[in-house]
């Protein structure tokens, strides 16, 4: 070969290279949906993304803890990933405060991002005055889905209080049905206790407890109160609950076995990938209360710092398209969520993600979910506490309290 063959032959080469995967803008994710509907949301994410001409690798976990020790140990081991799903936690707040991820103010002031999103949320998102996180959906967890099927076999209709609520349950356990659904693992328990607290207290007890820790919201009344309702629902569920996850919890729903499940509404998903339309098969409402409540949970992307060129190219274009109105409208399709974007079109959403646009627009009822406010360690203990509360009897409610009160008064 002569030498200007060789020299044609290695360019033609070099542009081959420069058009092929490998040197596409890159993102490398650990995530950890893993169940029907968030496999459809992270599908849309990637799709979309690849769309752009970016390159996807998917680095799936078992679950939240499992994604975050992964990303971190990756993070020290000198090879980050892109982008790392997890909440706007105090894990998000450590990695952010010790420079290790990566700050999107650029982007937000190119794109206008702060005046799109619900003023709560910028603020899960930033820290010390910096955006360090993107959202991929808002939920609230403290929701109660229910089986119109057999609530129709029981006769009743849609609870408006907590009375109503345990009036319907017996009414479901007197027609065959479970009454509560709650799958026995330890988050899944602690949900029901933050629910009966929210639902009893509203926003503005649920702030003094849980974001200010106040100690006089743990002399309230409100909490023996929660605790007592806590293990009613206890009475209620399925003796084959141990172990079991929240989407084959939710499926006892969705198949009209069991009445109800407090879970968020990423369980909308589930119900969605059944097949089934909210109004129809399923319906939905928030825990009851006389004081509206809004327990917010916000699944987000954030960044650890790239050093490789690709791939901060490509967290910059992943950025742009969880940012994009219409993917997010997508994710919200099937996920189950609310839109993070003011100004996306809600006008295709069934009416339980109307219920939560609606919630989460009124003034004073958004609050954080205890997974943001307090710390990894209390929530982890306030969690340990709940389960050994939901499992032993002979537990008294004078001692659960205590053991809230101390956890919350240890830092």
């Amino acid at each position: 070969m002569n030498q200007q063959r060789l020299s044609g032959a290695i360019s033609l080469l070099g542009l081959l290279a420069m058009s092929s995967p490998a040197f596409a803008q890159t993102v490398d994710v650990q995530q950890y949906w893993t169940s029907a509907s968030e496999s459809k949301a992270m599908n849309a994410i990637a799709d979309a993304f690849k769309a752009h001409g970016g390159k996807w690798i998917d680095s799936p976990s078992a679950d939240f803890d499992s994604t975050i020790a992964a990303a971190t140990s990756r993070i020290a081991g000198g090879e980050p990933p892109s982008a790392v799903l997890m909440t706007p936690s105090a894990a998000m707040r450590d990695l952010a405060s010790s420079g290790q991820l990566r700050n999107l103010d650029d982007l937000a002031a190119a794109n206008g991002w702060q005046k799109a999103m619900v003023p709560i949320v910028w603020n899960k998102l930033t820290v010390d005055g910096h955006l360090v996180g993107l959202p991929v959906g808002i939920h609230a967890d403290n929701w109660v889905w229910y089986s119109k099927s057999a609530f129709e076999k029981a006769g009743i209709e849609e609870p408006k209080t907590l009375d109503d609520m345990f009036a319907a349950a017996d009414k479901l356990k007197a027609s065959g049905s479970i009454p509560f659904a709650v799958g026995g693992e330890p988050w899944q328990e602690v949900y029901v206790l933050t629910s009966m607290i929210i639902s009893l207290g509203g926003p503005e007890y649920w702030n003094d407890l849980f974001v200010k820790r106040d100690p006089e919201a743990l002399k309230s009344p409100i909490l023996p109160k929660a605790f007592e309702l806590f293990r009613k629902v206890g009475t209620y569920t399925d003796p084959a609950s141990a172990g079991r996850s929240w989407n084959e919890t939710t499926n006892l729903v969705t198949t009209g076995k069991a009445g109800m499940q407090f879970m968020g509404d990423w369980a909308r998903g589930e119900f969605l990938a059944a097949g089934q339309t909210a109004g129809k098969e399923f319906g939905c409402f928030l825990v009851p209360t006389e004081k509206p409540a809004y327990a917010v949970v916000v699944d987000i992307f954030a960044f650890p710092v790239n050093k490789d060129e690709d791939r901060v190219k490509g967290q910059t274009l992943l950025a742009e398209t969880v940012m994009d109105p219409a993917v997010e409208a997508k994710i919200a399709a099937v996920k189950g969520s609310v839109p993070s974007r003011l100004d996306v079109d809600t006008s295709t959403l069934d009416m339980c993600a109307v219920k939560g646009v609606k919630a989460l627009a009124t003034p004073g009822v958004a609050v954080s979910s205890t997974y943001d406010a307090l710390p990894g360690d209390l929530n982890g203990q306030m969690t340990d506490l709940a389960t050994q509360f939901w499992t032993d009897p002979s537990m008294s409610v004078e001692t659960a309290v205590k053991g809230l009160a101390d956890i919350l008064q240890s830092k």
